[in-house]
């Protein structure tokens, strides 16, 4: 089963202009953004199905690329 990200529905992040907040997966090394998520039961979903190199992570995403932050 392959979960959709709904990354249009995710709030703004106000300290960042252009970016939204919710739990990605991702993989630190070597790094990649695999998508964000609403929720984190969404997220920890796919990062169990890729495997256990990938984690979630509460942050702030640009749309449309892999930039990925943490507070």
């Amino acid at each position: 089963m392959t979960l959709v990200s709904l990354v249009r529905a995710l709030p703004k992040d106000p300290d960042n202009s252009g970016h939204v907040l919710g739990w990605a997966v991702v993989r630190n090394t070597p790094w990649s953004f695999v998508d964000i998520f609403a929720s984190k039961d969404l997220a920890d979903a796919e990062a169990v199905r890729l495997g256990s190199d990938y984690e979630s992570k509460y942050g702030s995403h640009k749309p449309g690329s892999s930039e990925f932050t943490t507070s």
